[in-house]
């Protein structure tokens, strides 16, 4: 099914033009030119976008469409040219939008794409919502089945790795951006070679600490291996994870140990990938995308965040 935009305008060749125009954006149109007409095609509408003009009965279908129908579309108030402040009739119907009379194409034009770029953006939202509610969910679900942390404090990766999956097919799918990222400590020197149990525990704390306090509450720290940690990042473009992966990288960076005379300064490597709308990469692909850069990031001298874009994906 098409758009469609609800029009009440009782002057009839006002509601000529403005059907005219909504029709000549591609929009189907229901129109109407009295409160019980509109009331009546309103009882089951469902429309992308709402016209009303500023009278008594627009203030009541505006009320109407709020309080019993399910319509939630961005909705303009249709002002005759004596309306000098547009703000009381905005208020009075919670209207997105005006427009005033005589309507003209173009600004019906603007309004109706507004219309579709806000329900869009409503779209992806509600989208973003549901994605962090179910993963938040599903964590629970694997912490209740048994799905144990690591010392970091971080879930396994083979605890998460289904849900993981589910989330990358639901990106392609819905079209938004999601990014990973593999964090792993550089080498250190053969002298800073750590035997003590105790050193590496704490060198493992202070690692987990630095990324918690780098990323949002949505994202996702993974204990990926003993010395690797995988970060997903849902609803993150590519440049947007790079940034996450500096904050981490300079972090890490101010963390210093010392013990028995032995001073180890830590600096990590960061290698990210990730998929934007129209991509087509698999989870595992992400993830060997990410190790790809995290090696290239440690071969050239270590404390580097790189990305690996796929060729021909």
């Amino acid at each position: 099914m098409g758009k469609s935009v609800f029009i009440y305008e009782p002057h009839a060749a006002s509601l000529k033009r403005v059907v005219g125009a909504a029709k000549a954006c591609g929009y189907q149109t229901l129109a109407a030119s009295t409160s019980t007409d509109a009331t009546r095609l309103l009882e089951d509408a469902e429309v992308d976008a709402v016209l009303l003009a500023h009278n008594d009965s627009g203030i009541e279908i505006a009320q109407y469409i709020k309080e019993f129908t399910a319509i939630d579309a961005p909705l303009a108030v249709l002002l005759s040219t004596n309306d000098d402040d547009p703000r009381p009739a905005l208020e009075a119907m919670a209207a997105d939008a005006y427009l005033r009379r005589p309507a003209q194409d173009g600004d019906i034009d603007v309004f109706l794409q507004m219309a579709t770029h806000l329900r869009e953006a409503q779209r992806r939202l509600l989208e973003a919502e549901r994605t962090l509610d179910d993963a938040r969910t599903k964590l629970q679900q694997v912490e209740r089945t048994g799905g144990k942390k690591t010392r970091s404090g971080f879930h396994h990766f083979d605890s998460v790795k289904d849900l993981l999956v589910v989330e990358v097919r639901r990106a392609k799918r819905y079209g938004y951006p999601l990014a990973i990222l593999l964090v792993g400590l550089d080498p250190l020197p053969a002298e800073h070679e750590l035997s003590k149990p105790e050193l590496q525990r704490e060198i493992t704390i202070g690692l987990a600490s630095a990324i918690a306090k780098s990323i949002r509450v949505i994202d996702l720290p993974i204990q990926y291996a003993d010395d690797r940690i995988l970060i997903f990042l849902p609803h993150t473009d590519l440049p947007g994870a790079e940034e996450v992966g500096r904050r981490i990288k300079r972090r890490i960076k101010r963390i210093t140990y010392r013990s028995e005379g032995l001073t180890v300064e830590l600096t990590a490597s960061v290698g990210l990938a990730g998929i934007s709308a129209g991509d087509n990469l698999t989870f595992s692909k992400l993830i060997r995308l990410a190790a790809s850069a995290l090696k290239a990031a440690q071969l050239k001298g270590g404390d580097k965040v790189m990305k690996r874009v796929p060729t021909g994906a």
